[in-house]
């Protein structure tokens, strides 16, 4: 299983630098950079990771047809791609409504402006003529001129439709932070079966999940500090995500009686454990294998530590990679 770190954007970008260094010193596969409306935008880091590193995959994630024209972001993918040919992935979908809604473009139809996006932009990274129109953009005589090949395409996705267009239309699939062992495996088996059907070959597909991840002596301490932001997601999206942790409406219901942060009491240290990514260093080869028996190709870890933490961290989840990965 490959092992990435994810950064939410929030983070001053100089500040993960040493941990992207760590990542690439120690062994570790890629560096994800996440887009969110109103932080760091996911181009310029990738651009500074690329320019410090050699060796690992660098990412984008959560670019948005409401944030971005496929042709604009065609011709900044095959800038990053031309400065590391062959390092450079990108995950897209239609993102966090209520961050979306601040652009002032909302999304109709979130399956139908993701297969458009994603086909709009393979295209144009694949240099094509480019006159078309489709219900969200056009392009009028656009055409790029690529110096590297173009980047893989993931598709960003959480229900079962955005899914099945995944493994219809994407290179891989990505799959949001709070998924549960239960949902990651159902999820495995329903994307295995679509590209059977398709005839797609499963090997070429990679399926990434993310995670919070909380490694520290102290778990008990540490794990209190992740339950905030676990619970302040859309509650229906954080059951969904959370099969076999909750009973159906139990986080739903909170929410309805109590408001967007009442379901917080509901996360039990018992419930974080198999939501995240939450260890001490010792047994970390044992949390990762319970990710791996998942089926998923890629774990990538958004660390929750102070900053100047996360090198020695880093060490630790390759290290817990390697042990994995010589067990019997």
């Amino acid at each position: 299983m490959r092992i990435s770190l994810v950064f939410t954007g929030f983070a001053p970008i100089a500040s993960t630098l040493p941990a992207v260094l760590a990542a690439e010193r120690h062994g570790l596969d890629g560096v994800w950079s996440a887009e969110h409306i109103g932080f760091h935008d996911a181009i310029t880091p990738s651009a500074l990771y690329l320019r410090e590193t050699e060796r690992l995959e660098i990412g984008l994630v959560g670019l948005s047809p409401a944030s971005r024209h496929p042709g604009l972001l065609a011709m900044e993918l095959a800038s990053l791609a031309e400065l590391a040919p062959g390092r450079v992935r990108v995950q897209v979908g239609t993102g966090d409504p209520s961050l979306v809604a601040k652009l002032g473009k909302p999304l109709h139809a979130p399956v139908r402006s993701t297969e458009s996006f994603v086909r709009a932009l393979r295209d144009a990274l694949a240099g094509s003529d480019m006159n078309v129109e489709f219900p969200d953009y056009a392009f009028r005589g656009f055409k790029l001129s690529p110096a590297a090949p173009p980047p893989p395409i993931d598709v960003m996705a959480v229900r079962p439709r955005m899914i099945e267009a995944a493994a219809r239309i994407g290179d891989g699939v990505s799959l949001s932070v709070g998924g549960s062992h239960a949902y990651l495996r159902e999820t495995v088996a329903a994307v295995e079966r679509v590209l059977a059907e398709r005839n797609r070959p499963r090997a070429s597909f990679r399926i990434t999940s993310l995670a919070l991840g909380v490694v520290s002596k102290d778990v008990a301490a540490a794990r209190q500090q992740v339950v905030p932001l676990m619970a302040m997601g859309e509650p229906g999206m954080v059951e969904h995500l959370a099969r076999g942790v909750f009973a159906p409406g139990e986080l739903t219901g909170a929410a309805a009686r109590g408001g967007p942060f009442a379901s917080a009491r509901l996360f039990t240290p018992e419930k974080v454990d198999q939501l995240a990514l939450v260890s001490t260093p010792d047994a970390l080869p044992e949390a990762l294998g319970r990710y791996a028996a998942t089926g998923i190709d890629e774990l990538a870890v958004g660390i929750f530590a102070p900053p100047d933490d996360v090198p020695a961290i880093v060490r630790d989840l390759a290290q817990a990679r390697r042990e994995l990965e010589t067990k019997p």
